[in-house]
């Protein structure tokens, strides 16, 4: 009998996709659910994106595409990242749209680069918690997952000095994940942490050979007064061996679109398009369209849109409280909150089977933490409507009380 790849069999799905079809199927079985598991905003498409699809439409632009994305898109991505990152373009002078790839998502963008440097047995490390696809995907590309333990005390960021102990537990290290703001911890990393942590890439032998990828997808949704910081703008001497991956899912709340994208020196560049090339090919013409004015409005235009996420953690931090023995992880950017339920845990109970008690007795949609490296921990999602986020808050409060 034919066998499937070994590849495939180590892989899991993903955990947060198919609870909330689960999910999903019990809404449409008139049940009601308050979902908070799935990271999708719940704003609308910015119009000029809308509008650049109807032209498109209109003019016909809907053939082949070149690999790597048109070439105003490529354009656009670079000076997007040329802004945040001007330490780097003083050092070394600025990014080109041949250094951009766009990709199927962010997701695609992540599977490209791996496939780029890694070698079957190649270690990969990220900081747990961290996002349930990084650790599927490196098996997925037959390398090894290897965890970096962080402290609740300091807001899940690895510092500088994990790291160090990390590369020497790990000696076959190829690739560093960071991903600031992190899904699911919300943790933001500051100018002076990751600046330590370059100064552990350039100074420590083994963390000299190590690639580093830098998710920052949530760079618009920042929580607190703490400002984002893309990795290279704190690090710029490791140009050569980043790769800044970034998308409009979160952005510009258009996941479905699947428009995401790489940043990285030729030699990577040309690697991942050599990936892309032999898997998808160009990615969708009509989203490229879009993408190209939603990066043409100023930030101003997001502004709402992060005043509310602001507002609605808030709500949920103010609601948690209530629930005194949560362990809540205040989160600085993303739209997550992370919190430890160790307290309300019955007797050989995990988090996965207390979600599975509150959805059933609260009728509330968490994610265990176990998938993200974090087990004791949950993971609630606010990028939903304030009624749904209210509700499903003070169901949980009232399950787990005092």
């Amino acid at each position: 009998m034919a066998r499937l790849a070994a590849r495939v069999r180590s892989v899991s799905d993903s955990f947060t996709l198919k609870l909330n079809a689960q999910v999903q199927e019990m809404q449409k079985q008139g049940i009601d659910i308050a979902n908070l598991t799935t990271g999708e905003p719940d704003f609308q498409v910015p119009e000029a994106a809308k509008e650049a699809v109807r032209e498109a439409v209109r003019l016909n632009r809907s053939k082949y595409t070149p690999v790597p994305g048109l070439p105003a898109l490529r354009e656009a991505i670079a000076r997007k990242t040329n802004v945040q990152q001007p330490s780097l373009v003083a050092l070394s002078g600025e990014w080109k749209g041949a250094n951009v790839i766009a990709t199927n998502g962010g997701k695609q963008a992540i599977f490209n680069a791996m496939m780029a440097v890694l070698e079957p047995g190649d270690q990969v490390l990220y900081p747990a918690p961290f996002w349930l696809s990084y650790p599927e995907m490196t098996k997925l590309v037959g390398s090894e997952p290897f965890s970096i333990a962080t402290r609740f005390e300091n807001g899940f960021r690895m510092t500088a000095d994990e790291l160090s102990r990390a590369l020497d537990a790990a000696p076959r290290a190829k690739l560093l994940i960071l991903n600031s703001p992190c899904n699911p911890t919300g943790a933001l990393y500051s100018h002076e942490e990751l600046a330590a942590i370059g100064e552990v890439l350039e100074k420590n032998p083994r963390g000299r050979e190590l690639w580093v990828l830098s998710d920052e997808i949530y760079d618009r949704v920042i929580l607190g007064e703490k400002p984002f910081t893309s990795f290279l703008e704190a690090c710029p001497r490791l140009r050569d061996r980043v790769i800044t991956v970034n998308g409009m899912s979160k952005a510009a709340a258009m996941t479905g679109w699947r428009v995401g994208w790489t940043v990285a020196s030729a030699e990577a560049t040309a690697a991942m398009n050599t990936v892309q090339a032999q898997s998808t090919s160009g990615i969708n013409a009509l989203s490229q369209w879009a993408s190209i004015a939603a990066l043409a409005l100023p930030e101003s235009s997001f502004s709402e849109q992060v005043a509310k996420y602001r507002e609605r953690f808030r709500m949920v931090l103010e609601i948690l409280s209530k629930a005194g023995k949560l362990r809540v992880v205040v989160p600085e950017g993303a739209f997550y909150v992370f919190f430890g339920v160790q307290e309300y845990l019955a007797a050989g109970e995990d988090a996965g089977r207390f979600c599975e008690r509150v959805l059933r007795d609260a009728r509330v949609a968490l994610v265990p933490g176990d998938p993200f490296g974090a087990p004791g921990f949950v993971r609630m999602s606010f990028a939903t409507d304030d009624a749904t986020l209210k509700s499903g808050c003070e169901r949980l409060v009232g399950l787990l009380g005092s």
